[in-house]
């Protein structure tokens, strides 16, 4: 994983969540933070676990040749009509 990604438009426990959630080293941290915090905060703690990973994959793509798949799925998406 890089060692620096950029999120925008958290809110103030999004953004402590992601905080907490980069200084966790293991699986194990990230179940222990989780166990830690209320259960309503699940979700955002999810969310933020998927950006974070959304966003080291997005840094791995250089090009279109990179995502190949992607770019058929999209094309058909774009080409096919709407009923």
């Amino acid at each position: 994983m890089n060692s620096t990604i950029s999120l925008f438009g958290l809110n103030q426990r999004q953004r402590w969540l992601a905080q907490q959630l980069w200084l966790c080293e293991t699986l194990d941290e990230v179940a222990e933070l989780r166990d830690s915090i209320d259960e309503d905060m699940w979700q955002d703690l999810f969310v933020i676990m998927e950006l974070i990973f959304l966003a080291d994959m997005d840094s791995m793509i250089d090009n279109e040749e990179d995502c190949k798949d992607a770019i058929k799925i999209m094309k058909r998406i774009r080409d096919e009509p709407i009923i």
